[in-house]
């Protein structure tokens, strides 16, 4: 397929690296294309739909997007949408002396392709979008008019904006991995309750581990974290813990180890004095009357 890549120079009033217009138009933009340039999207009015690698999402009022140089997109919006579109290169958000590390960790993480940011819509809060709506409208005017040191103010107000989408993206990614930590320990409470209900019957790290979408290492890792103790020595607790239940009861000591999960006495056996710091006949002699 033929992308076109469209150079900032397209617009013919762009001026020191960015350009910004006021779209109040039907757009039909069906072809992939890419940009030299970082483009972020404001919808002020009606919706769109945005297309993105193998992504898409309708944006509504308020709702934004950011597209980093070289990504191949596309949009289309509906009749009577209203918005902003913003273009700049990197250098003119981006240097040593006037950006923040958020907003140019933000960029360039954008640059580098890391998928998690490059998604194809992003809503931002109530509270932010009218304040946004506004900074996007005062670079417009100021672009329009080209008061004194115009380029200036709209660099500061487009440094405001990248930190304000930067925030909301880091936010989003972090909510993101604590709610896969959060359902990773529902799965490993889930293992815990499964454990203490199965104990008797085959299991095996592997075949738990499976069940969950993490690999073995980081499932050990959170079952350790989340109940103090290995996954293995969990099991063989339930199975002890089983047993001496077993043993108080009256039940023979060579009848027990297969009730608990054991294939054989002597696993069962070296499990017991580990555990309890004594054999499973010394313990049934505490019960002897």
């Amino acid at each position: 397929m033929d992308i076109k890549n469209f150079v900032l120079s397209y617009y013919e009033n762009a001026v020191e690296n960015f350009h910004i217009q006021k779209t109040e138009k039907t757009v039909e933009a069906q072809k992939p294309h890419t940009h030299e340039y970082f483009q972020i999207y404001f919808i002020a009015k009606g919706s769109l739909a945005h297309y993105i690698g193998n992504e898409s999402a309708r944006l509504n009022q308020g709702d934004m997007f950011i597209v980093p140089p070289g990504t191949p997109h596309y949009i289309a919006s509906e009749t009577c949408t209203v918005f902003y579109s913003f273009s700049f290169m990197e250098d003119f958000i981006v240097s040593q002396s006037t950006s923040g590390k958020l907003a140019k960790n933000f960029l360039r993480s954008l640059q580098a392709g890391e998928s998690q940011y490059i998604k194809p819509k992003i809503s931002m809060s109530a509270n932010e979008i009218l304040y946004i709506e506004n900074l996007m409208a005062h670079i417009l005017k100021e672009f329009t008019d080209k008061p004194v040191a115009y380029n200036d103010t709209i660099r500061a107000s487009a440094q405001i904006l990248v930190t304000m989408l930067a925030r909301e993206y880091f936010s989003k990614a972090n909510q993101n991995i604590s709610d896969h930590f959060e359902n990773n320990r529902q799965f490993i409470l889930h293992c815990v309750d499964y454990i203490k209900n199965n104990f008797a019957d085959k299991i095996t790290l592997g075949e738990i581990s499976k069940k969950s979408t993490m690999s073995r290492s980081t499932f050990c890792a959170r079952f350790a974290k989340i109940t103090g103790c290995s996954f293995i020595s969990y099991l063989n607790q339930c199975r002890i813990k089983a047993a001496c239940a077993y043993i108080k009861k009256g039940y023979k000591i060579t009848a027990i180890y297969g009730l608990c999960g054991y294939n054989d006495f002597s696993t069962f056996n070296r499990n017991f004095n580990k555990i309890m710091g004594m054999s499973p006949l010394a313990y049934k002699k505490q019960y002897e009357v």
